[in-house]
């Protein structure tokens, strides 16, 4: 079980557990694994620097924050990784990495 799920699982209100964090821009994993990054750094695929809410959040995010204004629980396919945020057409799609078993 990968801590997103377990997140998910248990209601938690953080980035990750927001439909719109992108974990794999900064993954280290290869192939599309679950993303890791070498901090746990993801970014967050709706941030506006021209609209900010001034919540001292900015475009790369800590997946443990807590949940910020613009938060929307992510579906339950997100929390397994089977669709992912995509920023360029601000929509939920297919993940299109490979996955390794959770």
């Amino acid at each position: 079980m990968s801590l997103k799920r377990l997140d998910f699982d248990n209601n938690k209100e953080n980035c990750r557990t927001c439909m719109f964090i992108d974990e794999y821009s900064l993954n280290v994993n290869d192939e599309g694994e679950i993303p890791l990054g070498y901090d746990g750094t993801a970014v967050c695929g709706i941030y506006d620097e021209e609209k900010d809410d001034g919540e001292g959040r900015d475009w790369f995010i800590s997946p443990c924050w807590e949940a910020c204004s613009k938060y929307k629980r992510c579906t339950e396919r997100q929390a397994d990784y089977l669709d992912i945020f995509d920023p360029e057409t601000n929509s939920i799609i297919e993940n299109p990495h490979k996955l390794s078993p959770l």
